[in-house]
């Protein structure tokens, strides 16, 4: 028996931001066999251009009036399928959403309408779950089904998430255009009750509810204007209520609307002039819809057309438009998220997730809430799930050392929300960072695969880290246990990914407690997102010696020991004097403690008081995304003499801008930066680092083909789609046009002291620049 039709339809009215959101999410859903039908009522804003792009995958139609039930007759008389889905155009369904309505359509003939539970705006907390109304149109919201029915109250769905046999609306005629908004979905569902058809909720079908404002409430859900809704509301109990005396019961759903009026402007939302507008909206509604009741006693329901087959336009899910037999379902971890600022696990993490949905894979985000409260939010294709921390220790694991207890709130709360997914959604595979333990609770859990990535960690942070290595306590009751906890989830992770060998090396050396356990590891170097306007240095001409007017030199980096800060000031102090037209811009965060526990660049303006080289060293700070990009398209070198890197975006971000690339030769620095895009140095001094920027400062020819290669070396191996095409590979099955290089790394290999710069010459820059013509 093949796979039942869909027709999913969207009826919209001047939302086209929010109605993009919503073409996005529907492209997402598992369910292979649906169409998306868009009927645009009479629209003012671009919501027509926006539909654009999306026409070959949707079909279009038109509405001349802001009335919601002819919109959707309309959608109806389009619609092919089977069955007919209707969610709104601020609605965002679940992936499992067309599958859940399936699932009940097929195991009762007799379903005629079936619906899900709707979460709010906070994409947590409820909006509707199982709903009851009656013959007034009043509602009652149960977070269960009751236990016993009242007959005066039937089962009912909300318009953004729910389902209809076409067969059934067919036969009762629609919806009742008399309902232009409001009680339009509660009318028809009592005509097909009265029908004999049955109505269900069922919980695995859900959609978020963004609440958009619109033409009838504001952007506070404040409505701007009653009239629909009085008229509405007066109709309906008209309609359904046989009564001799028709006033009693109009005035009696007029009066409930003026209180409500009454209540909004006492509480402050609305003002006396915009209270007597909508006083005046009830009574004209009001009398509009007594005089309809009577004018069209059968209501004004219509003739539906049969369903034409061949009309049915396939909207193939993002998954199988790039080839795939399903989509991964995949959550990553990153404690810090956009909008917060991010360090490079959070940098990746943004970058991976957006590219793996880019590919049309379902994709979490489990991060931490900014706010006090827990949130979900729909972005860029990815569901990020925004949680806090609990508020309490939960009791040791028995079977795995225990982490710090601030960190132990955390992944408590994330082995919570990841339960969640994989109850609700089927969501069984994570990845998570080493650093925190962030997946330490999701490893040796039963049929759930966590792939842990290596990065800097506490134990490879450690030899320099003077400052925990000066405090006793915090290093005794919150590193050494991290220390443990990491070493267990090296063991018992399902697989660990190494973004450089350096740093697979490294963690076999210093977790020896581990290292003969390890979990199996594979070499997946990160990407980064390109620049929509990269630049890319100019050779130039020049003398050596003789700086080029305007010549920039970047830092990036906190304002710390490992980062290299100290050798990037004495590099300064040494070459500003000399070098009069360069500008020295030192971005990062430099509130750390650094000498005597001053900020760094307070030290460094001590020392060197007076001198009148200070006023070309820029002392930027952090800065967020656009402002960074800016800066690397600014400058003419990079620089970055970290002490070790697990991997170093930094350096990626400056090769995708086009710019010659000075690195600290340990950790994965050696492999990003080859001599045929920057020069990498050692750092037990600043000396390497002074003859490096000399030489790039004085030879202009050198530092543009350098930026070029370099340039080009991340368009071939580094870009954020070459990335999730990499964790694909490994994570699932791909198509053949969609094969990445994944290598798993060797157990066998060269050992190094992390502590210790490794024995790196500094390369001769007339044989890079020789290698490089």
């Amino acid at each position: 028996m093949s796979m039942p039709r869909f027709s999913v339809i969207i009826n919209t009215y001047n939302r086209a931001a929010s109605l993009v959101r919503t073409l996005d999410a529907l492209q997402r859903l598992r369910y292979p066999r649906y169409e998306i039908i868009v009927v645009a009522g009479p629209c003012t804003d671009d919501t027509l251009e926006r539909l654009r792009p999306w026409l070959p995958h949707i079909r279009l139609g038109h509405c001349a009036e802001t009335n919601l039930s002819r919109s959707r007759n309309i959608g109806l008389a389009m619609a092919a399928g089977e069955y007919v889905a209707f969610t709104d155009d601020d609605g965002l369904p679940e992936a499992n959403w067309l599958d859940t309505l399936a699932q009940a359509f097929a195991a009762d003939e007799r379903l005629g309408a079936v619906g899900g539970y709707v979460r709010d705006h906070t994409g947590v907390a409820y909006q509707t779950r199982h709903i009851r109304c009656n013959r007034l149109g009043e509602a009652r919201f149960f977070d269960h089904p009751p236990d016993t029915e009242d007959p005066d109250w039937f089962p009912s769905l909300i318009g953004v998430n729910s389902a209809f046999r076409r067969q059934a609306v067919q036969q009762v005629g629609g919806f009742d255009e008399e309902y232009a908004y409001f009680l339009d979905e509660t009318d028809l569902c009592l005509r097909l009750l009265q029908a004999g058809w049955r109505i269900a909720t069922v919980p695995g079908a859900e959609v978020h509810h963004a609440y958009a404002p619109s033409h009838l409430r504001s952007p506070q859900r404040v409505p701007t204007t009653l009239l629909p809704t009085a008229r509405s509301k007066v109709y309906y109990a008209l309609r359904h209520n046989a009564v001799q005396n028709p006033v009693p019961l109009a005035q009696r759903q007029r009066d409930d609307l003026l209180a409500s009026v009454a209540h909004l402007q006492a509480a402050g939302k609305i003002g006396a002039e915009h209270a007597q507008r909508l006083r005046h909206d009830v009574v004209q509604g009001a009398r509009e819809a007594t005089y309809d009741a009577f004018a069209h006693p059968c209501g004004k329901t219509i003739t539906l057309p049969d369903p034409d087959p061949a009309a049915f336009t396939a909207h193939a899910p993002l998954w199988q438009r790039q080839g795939h037999a399903a989509a991964l379902r995949v959550a990553l971890i990153s404690r810090n998220y956009p909008p917060q600022p991010l360090g490079g696990i959070g940098r990746y993490t943004h970058t991976l997730a957006r590219a793996l949905a880019e590919l049309g894979h379902e994709v979490h985000v489990i991060a931490q809430s900014p706010d006090p409260e827990p949130r979900t939010d729909f972005e860029n294709g990815v569901w990020v799930h925004r949680i806090t921390p609990c508020a309490h220790v939960p009791a040791p694991l028995a079977d795995r050392p225990e982490p710090p207890a601030t960190l132990r709130q955390w992944t408590h709360a994330v082995y919570q929300c990841a339960r969640t997914l994989a109850q609700r959604l089927d969501v069984r595979t994570f990845v998570a960072a080493l650093w925190d333990v962030e997946g330490y609770e999701l490893a040796a859990q039963p049929g759930w695969q966590l792939y842990t990535y290596l990065v800097t960690s506490y134990q490879l942070s450690l030899p320099l880290r003077t400052d925990w290595q000066a405090n006793p306590h915090y290093l005794q009751h919150h590193v050494q246990p991290a220390i443990q906890a990491e070493a267990w989830l090296l063991q018992h992770s399902t697989a660990l990914l190494a973004s450089t060998h350096a740093i697979a090396n490294d963690v076999r050396t210093h977790y020896p407690q581990a290292a003969q356990q390890l979990a199996p590891l594979h070499h997946l170097p990160f990407g980064i997102d390109d620049d929509p306007a990269p630049t890319t240095a100019n050779p130039g001409g020049g003398e050596p010696g003789v700086a080029q007017p305007g010549l920039t030199v970047l830092y990036v980096g906190r304002f710390e020991h490992r980062k290299g800060i100290d050798l990037m000031l004495q590099a300064v102090a040494e070459l500003a004097p000399q070098y009069p037209h360069v500008q020295w811009r030192l971005v990062g965060n430099h509130t750390l403690p650094g000498p005597g526990g001053q900020p760094w660049p307070a030290y460094f303006a001590q020392q060197h008081h007076g001198q009148p080289w200070l006023q070309r060293v820029h002392v930027v700070g952090e800065v967020d995304d656009t402002a960074l990009l800016d800066e690397y398209r600014r400058c003419d070198i990079f620089v970055a003499p970290s002490r070790y890197e697990s991997f170093g975006l930094i350096y990626l971000e400056a090769m995708r801008a086009g710019k010659a690339v000075i690195a600290g030769a340990n950790g994965g620095g050696a492999e990003i930066v080859t001599n045929d895009v920057g020069v990498c140095i050692p750092t037990p001094d600043a000396q390497p680092l002074i003859g490096a920027l000399r030489t790039l400062i004085d030879q202009p020819a050198l530092r543009c083909r350098l930026g070029q290669q370099g340039r080009q070396r991340y368009l071939d191996h580094y870009t954020a789609a070459a990335f999730a095409r990499r964790v694909q590979a490994l994570l699932g099955p791909v198509p053949e046009r969609a094969v990445a290089s994944v290598q798993q790394v060797p157990h066998a290999g060269a050992e190094r002291s992390l502590s210790q710069s490794p024995p790196v010459a500094l390369p001769d820059l007339t044989d890079i620049l020789e290698a490089s013509s």
